[in-house]
């Protein structure tokens, strides 16, 4: 369920973006819609991320080791 909550988030841009280049915009009404464009994706997995952890139990909560860069 997760990947296709990502799937459709990337679908949904890729088709907002074609029609936004369709519409031939000036280079800020582009620069301006895709700025709220990311604002929305990062709401969105903002929340995902919550609701994910918020499901977590408290021991898989402790046991979990923040990834490595």
């Amino acid at each position: 369920m997760q990947n296709n909550r990502i799937f459709f988030i990337t679908a949904g841009l890729v088709v907002a973006v074609l029609l936004l280049v369709a519409l031939g915009p000036s280079v800020t009404e582009f620069g301006i819609v895709m700025l709220g464009g990311a604002l929305a994706v990062a709401v969105v997995m903002f929340f995902i991320t919550r609701r994910r952890y918020q499901r977590m139990s408290e021991s898989e909560k402790q046991d979990r080791e923040p990834p490595t860069l």
